[in-house]
């Protein structure tokens, strides 16, 4: 093509060239008739999706790198693909179309977030793209849309039913960014969501590729407080078997500087707390977690510690058994004289694994007692 190009039109026809990864198998085998391995494109299609199929790729298209094809990674793909559709439903149980983002002004707190996260992974995908690294670019595309929208998006927006609108907006803009990797479920979402068709409508193929605005530094922070401080409350409930339950009081102690208005009814709706209090000493008599922006502390007057102290340190001492265990065996000259490599290696990796384990359960001890 470059030199019948070149000779019939005295240019070259192309200016860039991507050459593509090698698709194996999940065992990194090339495909062959006679090995019997070779996967069918239309039965994966049929079985997953186009669009999973496309996104799979993509993502696993890493430079110099071949591509391992899988069921596994297919099945990660079609979970996205479903993420998404949920996403879209759930936005629609509370408002049934939505405006498009750059007619709106976006103006709570969570969708300035949202907005920001946005913008952040325009920027990004852009980059990745000019630049031909397409699994880099689909990355972020999952990063933010899973990871960030529909992971936590939409379970703050459970708080904050007035930024639902501006959402579905950036939602549906996110489409845009998603539809040179999903255009068929990004199509069929972008026009559900706008409540309109294709058939009547314009194409998102055709539409302009969504530019970024500014970040917003700030509201970034004070959503990582947000997010730092729920994840805080939902480990120190799970130490002490209260999980999923509702929790009359919860008190934070702020190591960083954050609006305590602003934070807490995402707090109190997504870590299950009917009432939080903000304090600058810690409680005693409480169980506690600490991270990177505050320290958490629920009261344990009304909690039976008995029987979670009971479990615990029947698990220090397995897991004191286990250590012991393994350690006679990295100790002794004779086995590691005569084990396989991979054999020994497991063991320190046991090793280290358990006395990481061991530490977290004694610290766990430690602040119930």
């Amino acid at each position: 093509m470059m030199m019948m190009g070149e000779t019939f039109n005295g240019k070259l026809p192309f200016k860039h060239i991507y050459m593509h990864a090698l698709v194996r198998d999940e065992h990194g085998n090339k495909m062959s008739k006679s090995k019997g391995n070779v996967v069918d494109p239309l039965d994966v299609v049929e079985e997953h999706s186009a669009d999973a199929l496309r996104f799979t790729l993509a993502v696993l298209a890493a430079q110099g790198r071949d591509i391992k094809l899988s069921a596994k990674k297919l099945e990660e793909s079609r979970n996205f693909t479903n993420k998404l559709y949920n996403a879209s439903r759930f936005l629609q149980m509370n408002v049934e179309t939505f405006t498009n983002l750059n007619e709106m002004e976006v103006k709570t707190p969570l969708g300035r977030y949202m907005l920001s996260r946005f913008n952040t992974a325009v920027v990004e995908t852009r980059r990745n793209l000019d630049e031909y690294r397409f699994n880099d670019a689909a990355t972020v595309l999952y990063r933010f849309l899973w990871g960030e929208f529909c992971d936590w998006g939409i379970e703050l927006s459970k708080s904050s039913k007035k930024s639902i609108p501006e959402l579905g907006a950036i939602f549906k803009e996110s489409m845009k960014l998603l539809h040179p990797y999903m255009p068929f479920i990004t199509e069929y979402l972008y026009h559900s969501l706008d409540g309109t068709s294709l058939e009547e409508g314009e194409s998102v193929m055709v539409m302009t590729y969504p530019e970024a605005g500014e970040p917003d530094a700030q509201i970034e922070k004070e959503f990582d407080a947000i997010m730092d401080t729920i994840v805080a409350i939902r480990r120190a409930k799970a130490l002490v078997d209260l999980g999923n339950q509702k929790i009359e009081k919860a008190f934070i102690k702020p190591n960083k500087e954050m609006d305590e208005k602003l934070i807490a009814p995402f707090i109190e709706k997504l870590g299950k707390v009917e009432k939080i209090d903000f304090v600058t000493a810690k409680v005693e008599n409480s169980i506690s977690d600490v991270s990177d922006y505050v320290e958490v502390y629920i009261p344990t007057d009304s909690i039976d510690l008995t029987p979670i102290i009971s479990r615990l340190e029947k698990q220090l001492e397995k897991l004191e058994k286990e250590t012991g265990k393994l350690n006679g065996m990295l100790n002794n000259e004779r086995f590691v004289t005569n084990a396989p490599e991979d054999v020994i290696a497991k063991n320190r990796e046991d090793l280290a694994s358990a006395k990481d384990k061991m530490q977290k359960v004694s610290e766990q001890l430690a602040s119930l007692k």
